[in-house]
């Protein structure tokens, strides 16, 4: 037996016991093909997603991923994740849960290449008895019985983690599971260092900013890593006169103010996880700050091959003290003069509690404005409607 010592996390007292690697017959046939499936995701373009159904099958396990995470504070940056309810990725990196996240935490502070999980067998006790009241209340709704992960690589503070959730019926992960996922960990770690970078080398910018300048407004193409892949003249030339956004040195769209750089970057990250999973749905940031506000409008971009996605960013400037045309609302979006009015304020960045204050009006008046436009217009998310609003507009 080889005891293995994790510091860092939160029994790290004590010792993990994993045998000598060694797998035989069934075990050993299903790890051949979770190695052969991961390095497929390679060749055919499908992400991971592959090998995340070879692992939930053999593993038993109910949800997970390998996400990128930035620290200080920790967000998700980009991911590719499998088992989650519609909308979870959207309303999770748009939340403050990944800077608390028990699990994300735990497995940042391992080192590279070794699995751990929360429960490591003990069936005295349950993940519950662990995990804080938010990650709790999440773990109780979904049924979790244990998470195991590892850390995959870390470098200048970033890290990229892989989880993966069980439910409770299947029991804690055991010893001998632990013992197959570590073989597979420098599998991962390989497979997605090369993912990475063939999502960064397979675009070609040179030809894409031509293409860029022939449009006159302003775009900025974003990878699916979620840097500045090109951004036209036109951009630059906005974001220059505004004073309230750049591009940084790591290839990051930020801004002059923290809290809108950290809206930037979450809707981003939302953008590029719905492009993974095929899902045309806008979002729409509005900087607040600088000598002319800009609204950001990002639209998932879908590609042929999964790691040409990406994310397209229109950027629209707007002065908030002008009036919006509401006869060409009126006439765009089928809508009553109250109902302009109301969208008006929404291509300006308001949220329903600052229409309904604005408007002098009860927030639910203001939803239900709100609701009529959305399906007069065939839109499920408000997201969506303030990014056709802010087009109509600009």
């Amino acid at each position: 037996m080889t005891n293995v010592s994790i510091p860092g996390s939160p029994d790290s007292n004590t010792e993990l016991a994993f045998p000598f690697p060694s797998l035989g017959g069934e075990d050993l046939q299903a790890y051949n093909t979770l190695v052969s499936t991961l390095y497929r995701c390679l060749h055919d373009n499908t992400g991971f997603q592959p090998f995340f159904d070879a692992f939930k099958h053999h593993f038993k396990a109910l949800q997970g991923g390998i996400l990128g995470l930035s620290s200080n504070p920790q967000r998700m940056v980009y991911g590719w994740t499998f088992g989650y309810p519609e909308g979870f990725e959207e309303w999770y990196i748009n939340s403050d849960l990944p800077e608390r996240d028990e699990a994300l935490t735990r497995y940042r502070q391992l080192p590279p290449r070794q699995f751990d999980s929360f429960l490591r067998g003990d069936t005295s006790r349950t993940i519950l008895d662990i995990l804080g009241p938010e990650s709790r209340a999440w773990a109780e709704q979904v049924g979790m019985g244990d998470s195991a992960g590892m850390l995959v690589t870390q470098e200048n503070g970033n890290s990229v983690v892989f989880m993966a959730n069980r439910h409770k019926e299947f029991g804690p992960y055991t010893d001998n599971e632990l013992l197959q996922m570590n073989l597979l960990a420098p599998h991962i770690e390989n497979a997605v260092a090369l993912h990475l970078k063939l999502y960064e080398t397979r675009s070609d910018n040179e030809n894409l900013a031509t293409a860029l300048n022939h449009v006159k407004k302003p775009l900025i193409v974003f990878n699916a890593l979620g840097n500045v892949a090109q951004a036209n003249d036109a951009a630059h030339a906005l974001m220059q006169n505004s004073g309230s956004m750049s591009i940084n040195d790591s290839g990051r769209l930020q801004s002059t103010d923290r809290q809108m750089t950290r809206k930037l970057q979450d809707a981003i990250t939302t953008c590029t996880v719905l492009s993974h999973k095929g899902i045309l749905s806008s979002q729409t940031v509005f900087t607040s700050r600088g000598q002319e506000p800009i609204a950001v409008c990002l639209t998932p971009l879908i590609a042929d091959s999964a790691e040409n996605n990406g994310v397209l960013a229109e950027l629209f400037s707007f002065d908030p003290s002008l009036e919006p045309d509401q006869e060409r609302l009126q006439t765009l979006f089928h809508c009553t003069p109250t109902e302009a009015a109301v969208a008006g304020l929404l291509a300006q960045g308001l949220s329903a509690s600052d229409v309904a204050e604005r408007k002098q009006i009860s927030i639910h008046t203001a939803r239900q404005h709100i609701k009529s436009l959305l399906a007069k217009n065939g839109y499920r998310k408000q997201t969506e409607l303030v990014s056709m609003l802010v087009r109509a507009l600009a």
